[in-house]
């Protein structure tokens, strides 16, 4: 009897120090998941912050910037993360207008995505205007503005119906370049854009509408996806030192 009751008590005491010792490197491996996080959380914050300083810094440096940043995704997927990117350092640089093709129209059905990426992204100082939002703008904002759009190949489709609907209502006599030109522009909103990233080894506009881009700069970007602040320094650069092309 003795024996067993031994046997009882030595059973419960291990099973203590056991369940202890478990709850004990449970808690240790917790704290450091919550400490590893942390860490992540303010690296990532530390880089999109210095980031954002590189660009803003660097790019007062350069002759010109354009007005309206066009991004051709090509044949590449969107990489939300990196296209937020790309919205986070254009607002760093100045550029208020940027707006992303993507001729397979995946960017424009998961608009929410980027979206969200960019919320994540941006600084405090930076705000975003998202085209077709009602709750994107307020006035007596203070700080830097970028307005974003997404394209796809049925936005050039649906500019050209409607341009057609437009004109038919019109006498033809009153029709001629500078008024369709005008009608093009009210229907798009946004101005043309003065510089293109294109994303593909290949130049190809994908059915980008053709009388917006034509006094464009493309410049090949190579690939959105794990792009750096640098190689968007650089493109610019580039662009800074180009003529303006008249598209004559």
């Amino acid at each position: 009897m003795s024996k067993m009751f031994l046997q009882t008590i030595i059973y419960e005491i291990t099973y203590t120090i056991l369940s202890n010792l478990f709850i004990f490197f449970e808690s240790l491996f917790n704290l450091w998941v919550y400490l590893k996080r942390k860490f992540v959380d303010f690296c990532h914050a530390y880089a999109i912050s210095n980031d954002y300083e590189y660009v803003l810094r660097h790019s007062q440096k350069l002759n010109k910037l354009p007005t309206h940043l066009t991004v051709l995704l090509g044949t590449e997927n969107p990489s939300y993360q990196d296209l937020a990117n790309l919205v986070v350092w254009s607002c760093a640089a100045g550029i208020p207008f940027i707006s992303f093709y993507d001729h397979k129209g995946i960017l424009k059905k998961t608009e929410t995505k980027l979206q969200e990426a960019v919320k994540k992204k941006k600084p405090d100082c930076c705000h975003v205007i998202w085209h077709d939002s009602e709750n994107s703008y307020k006035n007596g904002i203070t700080g830097r503005k970028i307005r974003i759009r997404t394209l796809s190949i049925t936005d050039g489709q649906k500019s050209v119906a409607d341009l057609t609907k437009q004109l038919c209502s019109y006498n033809e006599n009153k029709i001629d370049q500078h008024h369709i030109d005008s009608l093009l522009k009210d229907n798009y909103v946004f101005p043309d854009p003065d510089l293109g990233f294109y994303c593909d080894k290949t130049f190809s506009l994908y059915g980008y509408p053709p009388w917006q881009i034509r006094t464009t700069e493309f410049l090949c970007f190579g690939t959105h996806h794990g792009v750096r602040s640098h190689t968007f320094l650089n493109t610019l650069h580039r662009y800074s030192k180009t003529e303006q092309r008249l598209g004559k």
